[in-house]
């Protein structure tokens, strides 16, 4: 196995444990019409998603999900395995490793859970997401799930922090609305925006922290 996967999950285990870069990372990558320091309200729901590290060809790979085209808030949005905490969850990791063996076939047991992200409110849908990191030591199988995905997108985790670009997108629901974005850019006019590129913003926090860490 990699040298380099192995620094990484290892410096992220301990990393976690300590305050994270949190809101002044995630707003790098803010939509310019979100207000400032958004809090989750009381009545907001939970929710989990999962972030999939595995190492292959030498690159540190994650994995997102396009969405189904099914007229909901997130609708054809390029996202992170994840869903809403259910009454049977254990925990909010728990959602997390359940909502991914459902979307995309993800068996629990392949996952070694690091640690977690600073918690995100997503004020159209009403969810305070927490990003989970956790990792895979081989490339897992994958299976999208027919009613809720459409596509599953694997990319290194260097491909995506290196393709940084403004957008207009119009959101599923409003198409009369137009938003100018921060976006990482995918293949195939995929981007990822809003509540996961913020995510993803922490993400690279750390990743750049790292880099720094361990450079000669």
């Amino acid at each position: 196995m990699n040298t380099q996967w192995e620094s990484l999950i290892t410096w992220l285990q301990n990393r976690l444990q300590q305050p994270l870069p949190g809101y002044e990372a995630q707003r790098r990558m803010m939509s310019l019409h979100r207000p400032e320091r958004l809090k989750a309200p009381d009545h907001a729901r939970e929710s989990g998603v999962l972030i999939l590290l595995y190492p292959e060809a030498d690159e540190i790979q994650t994995v997102l999900i396009e969405r189904s085209k099914d007229g909901s808030v997130h609708s054809g949005q390029i996202a992170l395995p994840g869903g809403k905490k259910e009454d049977t969850d254990t925990d909010i990791i728990h959602t997390a490793l359940r909502e991914a063996n459902e979307e995309i076939r993800l068996s629990r047991n392949e996952v070694n859970i690091i640690g977690r992200l600073s918690p995100l409110y997503i004020p159209a849908s009403n969810f305070e997401v927490n990003p989970v990191i956790g990792s895979c030591a081989h490339v897992p199988a994958l299976l999208p799930s027919e009613d809720e995905v459409a596509s599953i997108l694997r990319y290194p985790l260097r491909y995506i922090f290196s393709h940084k670009k403004e957008v207009e997108v119009r959101p599923s629901g409003q198409p009369q609305l137009t938003i100018r974005t921060k976006a990482y850019l995918l293949s195939g006019n995929h981007f990822i925006w809003g509540a996961t590129a913020m995510i993803f913003s922490e993400l690279e926090s750390l990743w750049d922290e790292w880099h720094s860490y361990h450079a000669p």
